[in-house]
């Protein structure tokens, strides 16, 4: 059998991880995956998920046909342009009676094209509609909530390599490859060679996570305390004098210090240890050896606390202890930049709280307004189901599986339900493809050429790395795929509209679609480095290079910039007074009639819902478990293997019940996206059921409680 290798990256995630596909001559199946050691960036080291590349393009569960709903439920292949057509005559129909706003689309974090995976918004742009969607809200939303009242850092926090200290709030970067910009591909090697240098972890997490387990001071509290801890780290810090007093002079302003100290002065560390559950002392160690022991490294937050009650809240304090430590990168250091986005200069300045959110009008579902361009995902449901004008009657989904990560399951795919026109863009058949009216499946990723993903005015990566890759196999014999771009170009066409890509407008009347290739040049035509820049450079560097670009370099502050941050504004300060009246302030415990706080966690061997429907992922994890200290199995009288009901306020699900020394006693922790569609058999259990979409919400962002959740734990019957 004669075989060829291919070098290309995984796009299952941000990471890029370099890879080297060993190929069948002939029928371009992948045969094996290996990491590419020659890749700068991931140096040979590769996921699980990642290894699965064969089985995720080759196996009996991908779709390679488009897909029509019939009359009775059934679905019956159709041809893409066919399918085109129609759905292009249905969205006519709709926009007709409904108005553009009757369309919408939700985008997802994987399985699109990364370098066009915005053209969802120019899609919606060129009908008129703003009914933009993703899973941008309701995963660290409060990220850009805490920008918007607080502002930022124009040059940004510093990276592992410039930290002699970094603080984790629930992020565990080991798995999810994600805390920006610090970790992303080969992290235990980048953490143990970090530490190797000196550098001290401390992570804070209801869980001894996989990186909790290099932790130099680890903090286990209850979860949902994350805000008292964080609060009273900055009451430590102002108090003991650790602060960087002349960044906060010069950048924050003294008045505004004293209102944050105000703010915070019922935060002792005796109240935050006492309501979270830690050891008298913890609290001061973690604050001296964050602010005091070292003169640079940032603090992060991640998905588990940004799901979590008073989300805003908590990541405007932990972004407050960057800004009160001036954790930052000044003039003349060197930053991490995306080569696909413009070489726009980096100056040491701060960016002065925006508030847009609050130029947005309220939409009808609670007064909610929007987040940047997106609507917020947690009222998508009700945006579908309540009538009216604005109703949305049509969605298109693209890499992502919203039936399954949208809070309140049950009310989302009653919505989906009942949509006019649903179109699903997906290789395989998602719960949410099983609702859909068309589904399109796309062309995979090591069958499409592609840059890695960027995201414009946003830096993603680690490095200031880039790639193009080819196409290194072939589409399947006999199938009818698309380029998950093309839909929206082609229904574009059809309806006569004027749209712009990346700020060109395309061609709609050409004989032909233009190639994705075409595509991506227009996406980096004004990059660091263009596409003929990165194709000529394959040759040289066919595993990608880290480029050494000279708009990497931070300037001064510009002249006359005046910028300061706004460390505790008046909505801030009120929503820690609620806080302190909240449950979550009073005695340690989920609350009466509850066992348990219910967390969200990372999984190895899956990202969100993508890999849960492979086999080699369901021989190792065929449910998501409920993980569980050994000592509350005992006390419950359960058994590693016992199935278990897991009940909230709001509904109820089963699962198998695990022990896991590493969970904290009073937690239970399980992974969110599994399951299928309400009724139907897994593999797993949905925790969105146990989620209420208009309830327990924080402002701004509408985040509802997904984690830190009260539920009680017992076994099945």
């Amino acid at each position: 059998m004669a075989t060829r290798e291919a070098r290309s990256y995984c796009r299952i995630c941000s990471a890029h991880c370099g890879m080297v596909l060993t190929i069948e001559e002939g029928s371009d199946r992948i045969l094996a995956v290996k990491g590419d050691k020659e890749n700068p960036l991931s140096r040979g080291y590769v996921c699980f998920k990642g290894l699965q590349a064969e089985e995720a393009h080759h196996g009996p569960q991908r779709l390679l046909r488009p897909l029509k709903r019939q009359g009775d439920g059934s679905f019956a292949e159709i041809d893409s342009e066919q399918a085109l057509d129609e759905i292009a005559d249905r969205l006519r129909d709709i926009v007709s009676r409904g108005g553009p706003e009757a369309v919408a689309t939700f985008k997802g974090t994987s399985g699109s094209l990364f370098a066009t995976h915005m053209i969802q918004l120019d899609f919606l742009h060129a009908l008129g509609s703003n009914q933009f969607f993703s899973v941008n809200t309701i995963d660290q939303s409060a990220k850009f909530v805490s920008f918007e009242r607080q502002g930022g850092w124009a040059a940004g926090v510093h990276d592992i390599d410039q930290s002699e200290v970094l603080l984790f709030f629930g992020c565990n970067p080991l798995i999810s490859h994600s805390t920006m910009p610090v970790m992303g591909p080969d992290p235990v090697r980048k953490l143990k060679a970090a530490k190797a240098r000196g550098l001290k972890l401390i992570v804070i997490d209801p869980r001894r996570s996989e990186t909790a387990h290099f932790a130099d001071l680890h903090l286990q509290p209850l979860p949902g305390r994350d805000t008292a801890i964080a609060a009273a780290m900055i009451r430590t810090i102002l108090d003991e004098g650790w602060e960087d007093r002349a960044f906060t002079a010069e950048h924050v302003g003294a008045d505004r210090i004293a209102q944050l100290r105000q703010a915070v002065d019922p935060f002792t560390p005796e109240l935050a240890e006492r309501i979270a559950g830690l050891q008298p002392g913890q609290v001061r160690a973690a604050a001296r050896m964050f602010a005091k022991d070292a003169g640079c490294g940032s603090a992060f937050a991640a998905t588990g606390p940004s799901m979590a009650p008073f989300c805003n809240t908590m990541q405007h304090l932990v972004d407050g202890l960057n800004i009160v430590c001036g954790r930052f990168r000044r003039a003349g250091q060197k930053a991490v930049v995306d080569m696909i986005n413009p070489a726009d200069p980096i100056h040491a300045e701060v960016i002065s709280p925006p508030r847009l959110y609050a130029s947005f009008p309220p939409s009808r579902i609670r007064g909610a307004g929007m987040l940047g361009f997106d609507r917020l995902a947690s009222t998508l449901a009700e945006e579908i189901l309540t009538p009216g004008k604005g109703r949305i009657r049509s969605l298109f989904v693209s890499g992502s599986n919203p039936a399954v990560c949208l809070p309140d399951q049950q009310k989302a795919v009653e919505a989906l339900r009942d949509l006019e026109l649903l179109v699903v863009m997906d290789p395989y058949m998602s719960a949410t493809a099983k609702l859909a009216h068309y589904v399109l499946p796309p062309t995979m990723m090591y069958e499409r050429p592609d840059l890695p993903i960027a995201v414009p005015g946003f830096n993603i990566g680690t490095e200031s790395w880039s790639q193009y890759t080819p196409a290194v196999i072939a589409v399947p014999e006999g199938s009818d795929l698309v380029e998950d771009w093309y839909p929206y170009w082609a229904i574009a066409r059809r309806l006569g509209l004027t749209m712009r890509f990346s700020g060109i407008e395309l061609d709609l009347q050409r004989n032909r679609p233009p190639t994705t290739d075409e595509m991506l040049e227009i996406r980096a035509r004004n990059g660091r480095v263009t596409l003929a820049t990165l194709m000529a450079d394959l040759e040289r560097h066919p595993a990608g290079r880290i480029y050494d670009h000279p708009s990497s370099l931070v300037q001064p502050a510009r002249p006359g910039m005046s910028g300061r941050f706004d460390v505790m504004p008046e909505d801030v300060a009120a929503e820690l007074a609620e806080f302190l009246a909240s449950e979550l302030a009073q005695a340690p415990g989920p609350g009466p009639g509850f066992s348990h706080l219910m967390i969200s966690r990372r999984m190895n061997r899956v990202m969100n819902s993508l890999g849960n429907n492979l086999q080699a992922t369901l021989r190792h994890d065929p449910v998501n478990p409920a993980y569980m200290h050994p000592g509350d199995l005992e006390t419950l009288g359960l058994a590693a293997g016992d199935r278990v009901e897991i009940a909230s306020e709001h509904g109820r699900i089963e699962t198998i019940a695990q022990a896991d020394k590493a969970v904290r006693s009073g937690v239970v922790s399980i992974a969110h996206c599994w399951g299928g569609l309400p009724g139907e058999e897994g593999p797993g259990a949905n925790t969105n059921l146990l989620i209420a979409a208009d309830r327990h919400l924080a402002g701004i962002n509408m985040m509802p409680r997904m984690s830190a959740v009260p539920v009680t734990v017992r076994k099945a019957h």
